[in-house]
C-alpha cells in the first residue's frame, strides 16, 4: 500500500515538472496558437508515455498511471489539436502495452480528454473559471469517471483496485489536477501580463515618440535621460545631443526668469512628490525664444523616492502670438492703434478705484474734431484716417503715458486722467489741449486744419459710475460745439434736464406725423414791382398736444439727425402740392408754392424725387407749381446723385431756389451747371442795408449777378419801408417778410389773395 502511493506521489511529481516545460512553450510560442498546440499536444503526450513507462501494475495489462489528469489539462490548455495529438500519443502508447485493461484504458484517454475540452469551452464561454473550487471539482468529476469506467476491469483487478488505490488516487489526481491547472494558468497569465506590458509599452514609445508634445525625462540633477522627436523638433536638438545635458545648457537662458521659475517647478515637485503644470520663456538651439507649456510629473522608486521628472512640453509661441492680437483687437483700434472703448471702460473703472482709495478725482474728457466730416468728404476717406492717426500721434506726445487716450470711433476721443486734485489742472490741460488741436496737421503733401469741441466730466463730483460720466461728457461736447467749437465745456446738471427734455422731443417727434401733428403756415412772396402776391413760402410748424406750436428751427435739427426729416419732408411736398391745387384752381392760375429740402433727404436711399414727380402727375399740376430750395451747402456737394435729383426737377419743370445765399460757400459754376432759378438773399443782409452800406453793397452785386445768369432774386427779411425801397432800387425782384406778412395757416393766407 505504502510503495503504491508513493508511485502516485512520483507521477504526481512527474506530473508537476510539466509545468516548467509547459512555461518554456508559452513564453517563446505564445503568439503562434498552432505551433503552441503541437508542442503542448507533443509535451502531454510525452509525459503520458512516461508516467505508463513505469506505472503501477495491479494485474496483467491493468496499470494505473496519471494519464487521466495529463490528457484533462491538455484538453482544457492545450487546445483541440494539442488535446488530439497528447490523446493519440497516449491512446497510441496504452495499445502497444496491450492486456486485459488496454481497452478501459483507451476509455479512460478518450474520456480525460473530453471533459478538459469540455471544461475549456464552457470557460470560452463564460459559463466557468478557472479557480481552486472549479478545479478540484473538474478533477473530482475526471477521477469519478475513471471509477466508473474501472467496474469493466477483469472482477480481481477492480477489486483490488478499489481496496488499495482509489481513494488515494481520487484526492491525489484531483489534487493535482487543480495544482496544474492553477500553475499553468499562472503561467498563461503571467504571459499575457507580460505582452501586454510589452504592448502597452511598446505602444507608449510610439506615443511618446510621434505624440506633439515634446516628452522629456530629467534625472534628480535635472540632466536630459529621455528626449523624444518633438522635443528635437521644437527645440532642434537630436537626442544624441539632448541626453545628458542639463536644462540650462539646452532650453533655458543664463540669469532669466524662467530658469528662476524652472528651479522653483523642481523644488515643488521634490518636495510634494505630485505634478506641476507651468508656462515658460524657453530658447531653441538657434537662439530663438519661445513660449512654452510644462505638464511636469514625479517619477518614484519602491520607496517613494523621486528619481526622476517626466515633463510633457508644448511650443505655444503660434497660440500666444494669435491670442495676443485677438486681445489687441478687442481692447485697440486698428487705425490709430489708441484704445478701444472696451479698454477705455476698463481703465476708467481702474481709475475710479484708484480715486476712491487716494481721495482724489478722475477727469473724463470727451472730444469731437470739428469740420471733419467736411475733410473727409470733400478729400476722401485716406486722407481723413491719415487726419485721425496723426491726432491720435499728437494726442499721445500730449498727454503722459499713465492716462488713457481712446478712440470710440469716427472723429470721437476720449482722454481719461486720474489724480486730479482741483479743477485748475484741469483748465490748464483742457486750454492748452484745445490749442494744441487748433494747430495745422502735416498730411503729407498738404495741411489740414481743425479743431475740437471738448466736454469735460469730473469723478465723482458730476457723476458715480462710468455710463453716467460717459453721457456727462458726451452733453457738454456737444454744448462745446453748440457754441462753436473749439473750446472746452464742463458739464452741468442744466445739461442733463436738457438732454431728457431734447430725448423726449425725440420720442415724441417720432408719432407726430401719424398723428397728424404738423401743420404748413404760408409766407407771400411779393413781386417788389408790381406788389401782386403769386408765389409763396411753405413753412412747417409742430402743433405739439402738451407743448404747443413748436417753430422749425427747434425740431428741424432732431429731424435731420435721427432721419425723420425724409418723411417729414414727403409729408410738406404732398400737402403744399394740395393747396397748389387749390389756390391755382380759386385764386391764381399760375400760382407757386416753395417748399423747403434737407440735404439729408438727397443723402437719404429712402428719398426718391421721381415718386414726387409721380404724384404731381396724379394731380394733374405742372411741376412750376412747385419750387424747390436747398441751401448752398447742398448746392456745394454736388456728387453725382444729388445732381440728377436736381436735373429731374428741372426736366419735370420744378424750379430749384438757392436759400440764405451768401451765408455759405456756392460755386457759380454749379448755379449755371444745375440750371438754378432763384436766388434767396439772406436776411441777415437785408437786416443792415442802407444808403452807401457795405450790406447795400453786397445785396447789389449778388443782385447784378444773379441776373447776368439769367437768375430771378428774392430779399428774405424785409420788415420796413426803407429796405424794401433800397432793394427795388437795386433791382430784386421779389420780397418776404414781416413787412408783407408773417406766416399764416392757408385759410388766413387765402384772405391775402382776396385783397
Amino acid at each position: 500500500m505504502t510503495h503504491m502511493t508513493d508511485d502516485l506521489i512520483f507521477s504526481v511529481t512527474l506530473l508537476l515538472s510539466l509545468s516548467l516545460l509547459y512555461g518554456l512553450i508559452v513564453h517563446y510560442f505564445y503568439a503562434s496558437i498552432v505551433t503552441k498546440q503541437v508542442l503542448t499536444g507533443a509535451l502531454f503526450g510525452g509525459i503520458c508515455v512516461l508516467g505508463m513507462v513505469s506505472p503501477i501494475e495491479l494485474a496483467n495489462g491493468v496499470i494505473i498511471d496519471p494519464r487521466s489528469v495529463v490528457l484533462s489539462i491538455a484538453g482544457l490548455f492545450g487546445g483541440p489539436i494539442g488535446a488530439v495529438i497528447a490523446a493519440s500519443i497516449g491512446g497510441g502508447y496504452r495499445l502497444v502495452l496491450g492486456g486485459d485493461g488496454v481497452y478501459v484504458g483507451l476509455s479512460i484517454v478518450i474520456v480525460s480528454t473530453f471533459l478538459g475540452l469540455a471544461y475549456r469551452h464552457c470557460v470560452k464561454k463564460d459559463w466557468l473559471k478557472i479557480n481552486v473550487l472549479q478545479l478540484f471539482l473538474f478533477g473530482s468529476l475526471v477521477q469519478l469517471s475513471l471509477l466508473l469506467l474501472a467496474t469493466q476491469l477483469p472482477e480481481t483487478a477492480y477489486k483490488q483496485l478499489m481496496q488499495s488505490i482509489a481513494i488515494p488516487r481520487f484526492f491525489i489526481f484531483t489534487i493535482a489536477i487543480t495544482l496544474l491547472g492553477l500553475l499553468l494558468k499562472n503561467i498563461e497569465n503571467l504571459k499575457i501580463t507580460e505582452l501586454s506590458y510589452k504592448e502597452i509599452s511598446s505602444r507608449l514609445s510610439h506615443h511618446l515618440h510621434n505624440t506633439p508634445l515634446a516628452a522629456i525625462t530629467w534625472d534628480r540633477n535635472f540632466n536630459v535621460m529621455q528626449w523624444n522627436k518633438t522635443a528635437e523638433d521644437i527645440f532642434g536638438y537630436t537626442a544624441d545631443e539632448a541626453i545628458g545635458k542639463h536644462a540650462k545648457d539646452l532650453i533655458l537662458e543664463t540669469g532669466s526668469k524662467s530658469e528662476h521659475d524652472v528651479n522653483q517647478v523642481f523644488i515643488a515637485l521634490w518636495e510634494q512628490q505630485g505634478g506641476e503644470r507651468s508656462s515658460n520663456e524657453n530658447v531653441t538651439k538657434d537662439g530663438r525664444k519661445i513660449s512654452c507649456e510644462w505638464y511636469n510629473t514625479s517619477i518614484l522608486d519602491e520607496e517613494g523616492k523621486l528619481i526622476a521628472v517626466a515633463s510633457l512640453c508644448e511650443d505655444v509661441t503660434s497660440r500666444k502670438k494669435s491670442e495676443q492680437i485677438i486681445w489687441e483687437q478687442a481692447h485697440y483700434d486698428s487705425l490709430t492703434g489708441l484704445a478701444n472703448r472696451k479698454m477705455a471702460d476698463e481703465h476708467l473703472e481702474q481709475k475710479i478705484k484708484v480715486a476712491d482709495r487716494s481721495n482724489t478725482s478722475v477727469a473724463f474728457f470727451f472730444l469731437d474734431l470739428d469740420r471733419f466730416k467736411d475733410i473727409n468728404d470733400a478729400r476722401g476717406h485716406d486722407i481723413g484716417d491719415k487726419l485721425l492717426i496723426q491726432v491720435a500721434k499728437r494726442l499721445r506726445s500730449h498727454l503722459r503715458e499713465i492716462d488713457t487716450i481712446a478712440r470710440f470711433g469716427g472723429d470721437e476721443f476720449v482722454i481719461i486722467i486720474g489724480g486730479i486734485d482741483s479743477t485748475d489742472q484741469v483748465d490748464l490741460i483742457a486750454n492748452d489741449l484745445v490749442k494744441k488741436m487748433a494747430e495745422p496737421l502735416n498730411l503729407g503733401k498738404e495741411l489740414a486744419y481743425i479743431s475740437a469741441s471738448v466736454g469735460i466730466t469730473l469723478y465723482p463730483q458730476d457723476a458715480s459710475d462710468p455710463i453716467a460720466l460717459l453721457r456727462n461728457a458726451d452733453q457738454a461736447m456737444y454744448a462745446a460745439k453748440n457754441s462753436g467749437g473749439d473750446r472746452f465745456q464742463y458739464f452741468t446738471p442744466s445739461m442733463q434736464k436738457s438732454a431728457v427734455s431734447r430725448m423726449a422731443l425725440i420720442n415724441d417727434l417720432r408719432t407726430a406725423l401719424a398723428e397728424n401733428q404738423f401743420k404748413l403756415y404760408y409766407q407771400p412772396i411779393v413781386n417788389l414791382m408790381s406788389g401782386a402776391i403769386h408765389k409763396s413760402e411753405a413753412l412747417i410748424r409742430w402743433q405739439h398736444p402738451e407743448r404747443g406750436l413748436i417753430g422749425p428751427i427747434e425740431f428741424i435739427p432732431i429731424a435731420e439727425e435721427t432721419k425723420l426729416i425724409v418723411d417729414i419732408g414727403d409729408w410738406v411736398f404732398h400737402e403744399a402740392s394740395r393747396q397748389a391745387v387749390r389756390w391755382r384752381s380759386s385764386f391764381q392760375p399760375n400760382f407757386q408754392i416753395s417748399i423747403n429740402t434737407s440735404p439729408v433727404q438727397y443723402k437719404s436711399d429712402n428719398f426718391n424725387a421721381r415718386d414726387w414727380l409721380e404724384h404731381l402727375h396724379v394731380m394733374k399740376l405742372p411741376g412750376d407749381a412747385i419750387t424747390v430750395e436747398i441751401t448752398e451747402g447742398t448746392l456745394m456737394e454736388s456728387r453725382a446723385s444729388i445732381d440728377q435729383v436736381l436735373f429731374d426737377f428741372r426736366d419735370a419743370n420744378i424750379q430749384v431756389s438757392i436759400d440764405d445765399f451768401g451765408t455759405g460757400y456756392s460755386s457759380l459754376s454749379s448755379l449755371k451747371k444745375l440750371d438754378i432759378d432763384y436766388i434767396k438773399i439772406d436776411k441777415s443782409f437785408v437786416d443792415g442795408i442802407a444808403p452807401n452800406s457795405n450790406d447795400l453793397a453786397l445785396c447789389e452785386a449778388v443782385i447784378v449777378m444773379a441776373h447776368k445768369l439769367d437768375l430771378k432774386v428774392i430779399a428774405e427779411g424785409i420788415e420796413t419801408e426803407n429796405q424794401k425801397r433800397l432793394l427795388i432800387a437795386a433791382g430784386c425782384d421779389f420780397g418776404q417778410g414781416y413787412l408783407f406778412s408773417k406766416p399764416l395757416p392757408a385759410m388766413e393766407f387765402e384772405k391775402l389773395l382776396n385783397i
